[in-house]
């Protein structure tokens, strides 16, 4: 008899064939640690169940020239593009305005497609509809933002530079609690001595061995 052993999808550990569990959604092959069920108690792995709960929005098909833009902006400040390429980096067809409209191209915010460009701290500098081609150029003063830490708006007075700098005075720590309050507790019981008359306090004498196994305590053995 042959084991046959299948891989997990999710977790990539092989198991044998009988022991997998098959996701009703992208019906492949998972492990026990890697699927749950769902409410109508079908078998569900934790991907599609993580695509369940958080699906994510949709995605502009004008962020890919964003992160070619952003690539680009490595080793060159400037580019031109022919609308084909444009299409081939987007995946998809242009609309026929861009093909026939300047407008279309421009810099104009709260636009999917200038919004593309812009993102990457790019702006279209020229465009030929005749040659069906886009020009951009690197941004510079987006490239040289200034820094984003706050600045003070109030320079600091020396009169609080000098209060900063001054250094409070050492004070030894004093004792602490717990000794002030034994100390205390034995001062009181010495009061109580010498107002009670003087008495002495008799302390116990702990037995010696031989005197606790002897009967007569007075008589040590021979």
């Amino acid at each position: 008899m042959v084991l046959i052993e299948e891989d997990c999808s999710l977790c990539g550990v092989a198991y044998p064939y009988f022991s997998l569990y098959r996701c009703h959604v992208c019906r492949r092959l998972y492990c026990r640690n890697c699927f749950l069920y769902d409410i109508d108690r079908k078998i569900i792995c934790l991907k599609c169940a993580k695509r369940r709960v958080s699906p994510r929005g949709p995605r502009s098909k004008y962020t890919y020239l964003t992160t070619y833009l952003a690539n680009r902006a490595k080793y060159s400040n400037h580019v031109t593009l022919p609308f084909t390429k444009v299409e081939a980096i987007i995946g998809d067809r242009l609309p026929s305005s861009a093909h026939y409209y300047e407008h279309w191209w421009s810099n104009a915010r709260n636009r999917s497609p200038s919004e593309a460009w812009l993102t990457a701290g790019w702006r279209v500098v020229g465009v030929n509809l005749d040659r069906k081609e886009v020009t951009f150029r690197k941004d510079m003063q987006t490239a040289a933002r200034p820094s984003s830490k706050r600045r003070r708006r109030k320079p600091i007075s020396e009169t609080f530079k000098a209060l900063a700098r001054r250094r409070r005075p050492w004070k030894p720590p004093g004792p602490s609690k717990t000794r002030v309050a034994r100390v205390q507790a034995r001062a009181r019981n010495i009061e109580r001595r010498r107002s009670s008359g003087g008495e002495k306090v008799r302390k116990f004498k702990p037995r010696k061995t031989y005197e606790k196994r002897l009967y007569k305590l007075e008589e040590k053995p021979e």
